[in-house]
Protein backbone atom coordinates (compact mmCIF):
# COMPACT_ATOMS: atom_id res chain seq x y z
CA UNK A 1 0.00 0.00 0.00
CA UNK A 2 1.11 3.51 -0.83
CA UNK A 3 2.33 5.81 1.67
CA UNK A 4 -0.88 8.25 0.51
CA UNK A 5 -3.28 5.75 0.41
CA UNK A 6 -2.45 4.99 4.12
CA UNK A 7 -2.52 8.25 5.05
CA UNK A 8 -5.87 8.26 3.24
CA UNK A 9 -7.08 5.48 5.85
CA UNK A 10 -5.14 7.23 8.79
CA UNK A 11 -7.41 10.37 7.98
CA UNK A 12 -10.21 8.44 7.49
CA UNK A 13 -9.48 6.47 11.03
CA UNK A 14 -9.36 9.77 13.10
CA UNK A 15 -12.81 10.63 11.55
CA UNK A 16 -14.29 7.41 13.07
CA UNK A 17 -14.21 5.24 10.00
CA UNK A 18 -13.92 1.78 11.49
CA UNK A 19 -13.18 -0.07 8.65
CA UNK A 20 -9.86 2.21 7.74
CA UNK A 21 -8.55 0.92 11.24
CA UNK A 22 -8.99 -2.63 9.86
CA UNK A 23 -6.66 -1.59 6.74
CA UNK A 24 -4.51 -0.15 8.73
CA UNK A 25 -4.24 -3.00 10.76
CA UNK A 26 -3.85 -4.95 8.20
CA UNK A 27 -0.92 -2.99 6.28
CA UNK A 28 1.31 -2.86 9.64
CA UNK A 29 0.48 -5.86 12.13
CA UNK A 30 3.06 -7.45 10.50
CA UNK A 31 5.87 -5.59 10.92
CA UNK A 32 4.56 -4.82 13.80
CA UNK A 33 4.47 -8.03 15.29
CA UNK A 34 8.19 -9.44 14.07
CA UNK A 35 9.54 -5.62 15.71
CA UNK A 36 7.80 -7.12 19.09
CA UNK A 37 9.24 -10.70 18.77
CA UNK A 38 12.89 -9.46 18.53
CA UNK A 39 12.58 -8.22 21.67
CA UNK A 40 10.44 -10.50 23.59
CA UNK A 41 11.65 -13.92 21.81
CA UNK A 42 8.15 -15.14 22.91
CA UNK A 43 5.06 -15.70 20.43
CA UNK A 44 2.51 -15.86 23.39
CA UNK A 45 3.72 -12.51 24.60
CA UNK A 46 4.35 -10.58 21.15
CA UNK A 47 0.91 -11.42 20.38
CA UNK A 48 0.00 -9.74 23.57
CA UNK A 49 1.94 -6.69 22.93
CA UNK A 50 0.77 -6.52 19.16
CA UNK A 51 -2.68 -6.31 20.84
CA UNK A 52 -1.30 -3.66 23.30
CA UNK A 53 0.30 -1.70 20.31
CA UNK A 54 -3.13 -1.28 18.22
CA UNK A 55 -5.37 -0.39 21.91
CA UNK A 56 -2.42 2.76 22.05
CA UNK A 57 -2.17 3.30 18.58
CA UNK A 58 -6.34 3.92 18.97
CA UNK A 59 -5.72 5.99 21.87
CA UNK A 60 -3.21 8.13 20.36
CA UNK A 61 -4.42 7.92 16.70
CA UNK A 62 -4.90 12.10 17.38
CA UNK A 63 -1.07 12.34 18.13
CA UNK A 64 0.02 10.95 15.06
CA UNK A 65 1.54 13.60 13.13
CA UNK A 66 -0.12 13.55 8.92
CA UNK A 67 2.30 12.99 6.49
CA UNK A 68 4.99 11.38 8.02
CA UNK A 69 5.15 7.69 8.03
CA UNK A 70 2.58 5.84 9.53
CA UNK A 71 3.71 2.38 9.31
CA UNK A 72 6.98 3.70 11.33
CA UNK A 73 4.92 5.32 14.04
CA UNK A 74 2.80 1.94 14.87
CA UNK A 75 6.94 0.25 15.00
CA UNK A 76 8.04 2.69 17.18
CA UNK A 77 5.04 1.93 19.50
CA UNK A 78 5.35 -1.66 19.23
CA UNK A 79 9.42 -1.39 19.70
CA UNK A 80 8.96 0.52 22.94
CA UNK A 81 6.15 -1.22 24.74
CA UNK A 82 8.78 -5.01 23.95
CA UNK A 83 11.70 -3.18 25.25
CA UNK A 84 9.35 -1.99 28.37
CA UNK A 85 8.23 -5.30 28.87
CA UNK A 86 11.77 -7.17 28.33
CA UNK A 87 13.06 -4.81 31.03
CA UNK A 88 10.29 -5.48 33.41
CA UNK A 89 10.76 -9.23 33.05
CA UNK A 90 14.57 -8.76 33.42
CA UNK A 91 13.93 -7.70 36.70
CA UNK A 92 11.61 -10.38 37.82
CA UNK A 93 13.31 -13.02 40.14
CA UNK A 94 15.04 -16.33 38.46
CA UNK A 95 14.10 -19.49 39.40
CA UNK A 96 16.56 -22.13 40.41
CA UNK A 97 16.76 -24.59 38.01
CA UNK A 98 17.44 -27.48 40.45
CA UNK A 99 13.94 -26.29 42.44
CA UNK A 100 12.11 -26.23 38.74
CA UNK A 101 12.91 -29.49 38.53
CA UNK A 102 11.55 -30.30 41.89
CA UNK A 103 8.54 -28.78 41.10
CA UNK A 104 7.78 -29.19 37.63
CA UNK A 105 9.64 -32.66 36.73
CA UNK A 106 12.35 -32.89 34.39
CA UNK A 107 12.23 -31.96 31.58
CA UNK A 108 13.44 -32.91 28.11
CA UNK A 109 15.99 -30.39 26.82
CA UNK A 110 15.29 -31.11 22.91
CA UNK A 111 11.95 -30.19 23.39
CA UNK A 112 12.86 -27.16 25.04
CA UNK A 113 15.41 -26.19 22.60
CA UNK A 114 14.81 -23.18 20.29
CA UNK A 115 15.30 -23.35 16.50
CA UNK A 116 18.48 -23.18 15.22
CA UNK A 117 17.96 -20.05 13.48
CA UNK A 118 16.52 -18.44 16.73
CA UNK A 119 19.92 -19.48 18.75
CA UNK A 120 22.22 -17.63 15.77
CA UNK A 121 19.91 -14.61 16.34
CA UNK A 122 20.64 -14.21 19.86
CA UNK A 123 24.13 -13.43 18.98
CA UNK A 124 23.04 -10.05 17.80
CA UNK A 125 22.15 -6.92 19.07
CA UNK A 126 18.41 -6.42 19.23
CA UNK A 127 18.82 -3.46 16.39
CA UNK A 128 20.92 -6.01 14.34
CA UNK A 129 17.86 -8.56 14.79
CA UNK A 130 14.95 -6.12 13.17
CA UNK A 131 17.04 -5.00 10.38
CA UNK A 132 17.83 -9.01 9.34
CA UNK A 133 14.17 -9.89 10.09
CA UNK A 134 12.85 -7.14 8.17
CA UNK A 135 15.54 -7.45 5.46
CA UNK A 136 15.46 -11.52 5.15
CA UNK A 137 11.73 -12.40 6.33
CA UNK A 138 9.89 -9.53 5.79
CA UNK A 139 11.79 -8.76 2.54
CA UNK A 140 12.18 -5.08 3.20
CA UNK A 141 14.65 -2.86 1.14
CA UNK A 142 17.20 -1.21 3.05
CA UNK A 143 15.80 1.86 2.19
CA UNK A 144 12.34 1.03 4.06
CA UNK A 145 14.06 -0.30 7.02
CA UNK A 146 15.58 2.90 7.23
CA UNK A 147 12.46 5.43 6.91
CA UNK A 148 10.87 2.99 9.38
CA UNK A 149 13.51 2.55 12.14
CA UNK A 150 14.46 6.88 11.63
CA UNK A 151 18.05 5.61 10.94
CA UNK A 152 20.31 6.60 8.37
CA UNK A 153 20.59 4.20 5.10
CA UNK A 154 24.57 3.76 5.47
CA UNK A 155 24.23 2.53 8.86
CA UNK A 156 21.28 0.29 7.99
CA UNK A 157 23.01 -1.43 5.07
CA UNK A 158 26.62 -1.37 7.08
CA UNK A 159 24.56 -3.35 10.52
CA UNK A 160 23.00 -5.90 8.06
CA UNK A 161 26.55 -6.76 6.53
CA UNK A 162 28.00 -7.10 9.80
CA UNK A 163 25.03 -8.44 10.99
CA UNK A 164 25.17 -11.37 8.53
CA UNK A 165 29.12 -11.54 8.97
CA UNK A 166 28.65 -12.18 12.86
CA UNK A 167 26.35 -14.80 12.05
CA UNK A 168 28.06 -16.85 9.42
CA UNK A 169 30.88 -17.00 11.69
CA UNK A 170 28.89 -17.84 14.63
CA UNK A 171 27.27 -20.81 12.86
CA UNK A 172 30.64 -21.59 11.44
CA UNK A 173 32.18 -21.77 14.62
CA UNK A 174 29.58 -23.68 15.97
CA UNK A 175 29.25 -21.36 18.93
CA UNK A 176 25.82 -22.37 19.68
Amino acid sequence: MTKLKLERYVNAFKKGDSDAFRMLYEETKSRAYYTILLIVKNETIAEDLLQDTYMKVVDKIHMYESNTHFSAWVNTIARNLAIKHFNRAKKETIQDVQTDDVLFGQTDSTAESESYLSQLMQHLDPISQEIVIRHVVLREKHKTIAAAMDTPLGTITWKYNEAIKRLKKVANDEEI
